[in-house]
């Protein structure tokens, strides 16, 4: 990747680098399906009511989950160059939250 390039278009990425982030996206994918089951399961009609999830998986999951999405993000940098663009959301003048 040459710095200052600009990011790479979807037909630039080999197979590898296609492998890497659909690995990184599904990593993300699965562990937002495993916090949304610790806290969104839907009690069942008749037959049982949720317990709450015990605080450690909680914060097991979340930091599965933060780490996850920074995985992800450290991916698209290094394969497509592209810049997050929620980091981009608070800084600056004239910005949300400046």
């Amino acid at each position: 990747m040459v710095a200052g390039a600009g990011p790479r278009r979807p037909e630039d990425l080999t197979a590898e680098d296609r492998e890497v982030l659909h690995r990184a996206h599904q990593r993300l994918r699965n562990t937002s399906q495993a916090l949304e089951a610790l806290v969104a399961t839907d009690p069942i009609r008749g037959r049982w009511a949720p317990e709450p999830a015990p605080a450690e998986a909680l914060q097991g999951a979340r930091a599965e989950l933060r780490a996850a999405y920074e995985a992800l993000e450290r991916r698209h940098d290094e394969i497509i160059d592209w810049d997050d663009p929620a980091s981009d959301s608070t800084d600056g003048p004239g910005q949300p939250g400046s």
